[in-house]
């Protein structure tokens, strides 16, 4: 009486998951779908501003497109004094 349960159960069970698993994969798809929908919107955006700001003169030294870009540190090895060592 048990494997018989077991069977049924597990025919009853197999198409449910199936149908789970088809669910997830196409929410998975469409998720997809929409961020990249989102990354377009983002870059248009930006290019739009990019083009507005192009043609305006800099207010300050932060709106000028030089000074935009992100600053490294330069690894340089400096001496310590020998007053400190």
């Amino acid at each position: 009486m048990g494997w018989i349960a077991a069977c049924v159960l597990v025919v009853l069970l197999l198409p449910v998951l199936g149908m789970l698993y088809m669910d997830v994969l196409q929410t998975r798809s469409e998720a997809q779908e929409q961020v990249q929908k989102v990354e377009k919107l983002r870059r248009q955006i930006e290019n739009s501003e990019r083009k507005k700001n192009r043609d305006k003169e800099p207010n300050s030294i932060s709106d000028h497109i030089v000074f935009d870009r992100v600053r490294r540190p330069l690894p340089l090895q400096v001496p310590r004094p020998k007053e400190l060592e």
